[in-house]
């Protein structure tokens, strides 16, 4: 009799570990899932609101050197002066925005990766031993 039980409990315990690892690999597969198409879609909506800004900005550039090459007397001036701006934004940008920019995509891509649910990893412990110190007593708090 006692091997029997032995025998039962052993099974219980192999049939609820499998579904243990059976469920927290599906778990897995799920916020991977959730993680990468919300990934998806904010690279798409970037690609998409960018190139959409590029074609407004390389438009109203043209415009501007345009202008200003009427207003020197050249067409190319307005160019080379335009070209020159850019080239000064674009060294700015590279010596004081680079640091800033990598903290900001940092922050936003480990968001995509963290839950939604607002615990920390320490609540998220602390959460779950409630938890499953309430299935093992589940009469505890109850007045008698």
């Amino acid at each position: 009799m006692p091997l029997d039980s032995i025998t039962k409990k052993l099974e219980q315990n192999a049939t609820k570990t499998q579904e243990y690892v059976t469920n927290t690999a599906e778990y897995y597969k799920l916020r991977l899932f959730k993680s990468s198409m919300q990934f998806t879609t904010r690279l798409v909506n970037f690609l998409v609101l960018g190139s959409v800004g590029l074609f407004v900005l390389f438009f109203f550039s043209i415009g501007i050197a345009l202008w200003m090459g009427s207003f020197f007397e050249e067409r190319y001036t307005g160019y080379f002066i335009l070209a020159g701006f850019y080239a000064i934004v674009f060294v700015l940008l590279l010596i004081f925005a680079r640091k800033p920019l990598e903290r900001a995509l940092i922050r936003k891509f480990s968001d995509l990766i963290v839950d939604d649910d607002g615990f920390t990893p320490k609540e998220r412990v602390e959460n779950r031993e409630i938890k499953e110190s309430q299935m093992q007593n589940p009469h505890e708090d109850e007045t008698v």
